[in-house]
């Protein structure tokens, strides 16, 4: 997409775009489908991201309003707009849900209430797997050392849900109520799909892999969204936490969501990443002796074994030692 119209989507969802870049926005989504596909789901990514919008005005009202501004404008404007077949925008005003803009955007200084929100928190320990039924019949598969958090109304309008740690989402597609993942400052919108994302606060970045359908995915620096970048099947987005950087990839993502079936599964991962793997997924703590161990990059797909087995594969691969005394793993060099 080009930046001037990513732009412009940005300002609309914001409520600040101006009369001339409004019509000129227009004039570019009804000019194709790919672009109507294209303002659905960059300002659907938008929208979801801040869960403090407010709910979609009733359509023929939003239209209506939006006709109403564009009739302010300069006479060039609106020779520019009645090229335009009017009955053709209200149809394509139908399909690109322009929904939000007029309660929001001509009737900025309407009070809203205030409604208080109420939480329900799901922890899953170290060690175990859980498996979440949402009441909208999505599933979450939760792995260990990890919460989810998400509103008593949450089959409401939207479907949100906070994430620390990691969790496999297969969620049911719904038109009207996009179903979003806030992982700190990166929110995943879904469109229809199933997806790991994993997100534990020791981690360095944010993996998110997409096993089925599309989601789009924003990054926020510095209180600024990033460009929304989508996934498709086998695709992954790797994002750095500190600096916010993305880079996309081709994965098998059947590997990545491997640890549902009690696998584990590792690619060029450091020793010290792959013993906290190790240390939630049986319970125990690892320690490891060696700074040369701990920077130390192994390869290796494990079944469901003992904490012994995978310590035995690890130590082979990396030419180190270990010892476990009850619930402490040990590695040190030889």
């Amino acid at each position: 997409m080009d930046q001037h119209y990513y732009r412009l989507i940005e300002d609309y969802s914001k409520k600040t775009i101006r009369s001339e870049d409004l019509t000129d926005l227009l004039v570019w989504v009804e000019s194709s489908q790919q672009n109507q596909q294209l303002f659905r789901e960059t300002l659907q990514a938008f929208e979801t991201a801040d869960q403090f919008l407010n709910k979609p005005a009733d359509q023929q009202k939003s239209w209506a309003s939006v006709q109403q501004h564009l009739a302010k404008n300069t006479a060039v404007q609106t020779a520019v707009i009645k090229k335009i077949n009017y009955r053709r925008y209200i149809s394509v005003a139908a399909a690109i849900v322009i929904l939000m803009l007029p309660v929001i955007y001509f009737n900025v200084n309407r009070a809203k209430p205030v409604v208080a929100i109420t939480y329900q928190e799901i922890y899953n320990p170290k060690g175990q797997k859980r498996l979440i039924t949402m009441p909208d019949g999505s599933n979450i598969y939760l792995n260990g050392d990890s919460k989810i958090r998400y509103a008593q109304n949450f089959n409401a309008s939207k479907r949100i849900v906070y994430l620390e740690g990691e969790a496999f989402f297969d969620v049911q597609h719904r038109n009207k109520q996009p179903f979003v993942v806030y992982t700190g400052k990166v929110s995943t919108t879904v469109l229809g799909t199933s997806f790991n994302i994993n997100a534990y606060q020791s981690a360095k970045a944010i993996s998110i892999t997409v096993q089925s359908g599309k989601v789009g995915v924003i990054v926020k620096n510095n209180g600024k969204a990033e460009p929304v970048k989508f996934l498709l099947p086998n695709e992954q987005l790797n994002i750095t936490k500190e600096s916010g950087a993305a880079t996309k990839a081709v994965v098998n993502a059947t590997d990545f969501d491997s640890w549902r079936e009690y696998k584990l599964f590792f690619y060029g991962k450091p020793l010290s990443e792959i013993a906290e793997t190790v240390a939630r997924e049986y319970d125990v703590e690892v320690v490891i002796k060696s700074e040369t161990l701990k920077a130390m990059k192994l390869t290796a797909k494990f079944n469901k074994g003992t904490v012994n087995q995978v310590m035995e594969v690890i130590a082979r691969l990396s030419g180190a030692k270990y010892k476990i005394y009850d619930n402490k793993v040990i590695i040190y060099e030889q």
